[in-house]
């Protein structure tokens, strides 16, 4: 006899990613769609989430109570907003749901919330599901570390003009793995933009860009600048689809697993 498809509550469903999430869901045989949540204000509130997703009616609502989803579902997949992101993982770990987690910047204390959920049910948190993105963060830590400090180091990422965001959570992901290579603490070696007259450039600083505009899915690129050359690494995600699959293969990788906080890296055997 075949398993049961795992059920999936997705949080934040009436938005752009969460829709194409529940359009994957629904298309995994694996999976089946238990509960959408989003905002009361949502204009898609008490619709039907498979006709907000334009695949017809699948009889699940979408509601702005998340409890009741969290209960009814084995796994809940969180690309929402970080305001009650902390709440959502508490409420997941006291029903038992695990938690796939995508949402961007997250404050420390609510991370520290989270990781207390972790310790009762299994969370995979990533700022970034994209097979890519992950591979990158290894290789520009690699490049960081190989170089040395005669190639000074420059992140800019660009997203879409709706992205309220800056820099992105990829962005600070790989700074933190830059840092780490090179040695140093990037609460004190990162500039954020630079403007004015700020002086020459020291070269135990890594500086972090962020651009805005149009319909840019998303992009990320590390220069390190040498003596007589420049190398570069760059990921362009091409649709949400990078990141929308990522979270299905998070959602169908983190059944059966124990309580703990995982990363992408751990979902795909990629770690560093």
């Amino acid at each position: 006899m075949s398993p049961q498809p795992t059920r999936v509550a997705v949080c934040g469903a009436a938005g752009r990613m969460g829709q194409r999430l529940v359009q994957l869901v629904t298309a995994c045989p694996e999976l089946a769609l238990s509960g959408a949540v989003d905002r009361h204000d949502s204009p898609f509130f008490g619709r039907d989430a498979g006709e907000m997703a334009g695949l017809g009616p699948l009889g699940v609502a979408v509601t702005d109570d998340f409890g009741p989803a969290a209960a009814a579902a084995e796994v809940y997949l969180d690309f929402s907003s970080p305001e009650g992101a902390g709440d959502r993982a508490r409420a997941a770990a006291s029903a038992g749901t695990a938690a796939v987690i995508g949402v961007t910047a997250i404050p420390e204390e609510t991370v520290e919330v989270i990781r207390s959920a972790a310790a009762t049910v299994p969370v995979v948190l990533a700022p970034n599901m994209s097979f890519g993105v992950n591979l990158m963060y290894r290789l520009a830590a690699d490049a960081a570390s190989v170089l040395g400090p005669d190639y000074e180091i420059e992140i800019v990422e660009a997203h879409h003009d709706r992205k309220k965001d800056a820099p992105s959570g990829t962005a600070l992901a790989l700074l933190d793995r830059l840092a780490a290579a090179r040695g140093l603490d990037p609460a004190s070696c990162a500039v954020f933009g630079r403007h004015g007259t700020p002086g020459a450039r020291p070269r135990d600083e890594i500086g972090v860009h962020a651009v805005r505009g149009g319909e840019i899915v998303g992009a990320h690129t590390v220069l390190f600048a040498g003596p007589g050359e420049i190398m570069e690494i760059t990921h362009r995600a091409q649709s949400r689809d990078a990141l929308a699959g990522g979270a299905i293969r998070a959602a169908l990788w983190i059944r059966g697993k124990g309580p703990g906080l995982y990363t992408f890296g751990d979902v795909i055997g990629l770690k560093g």
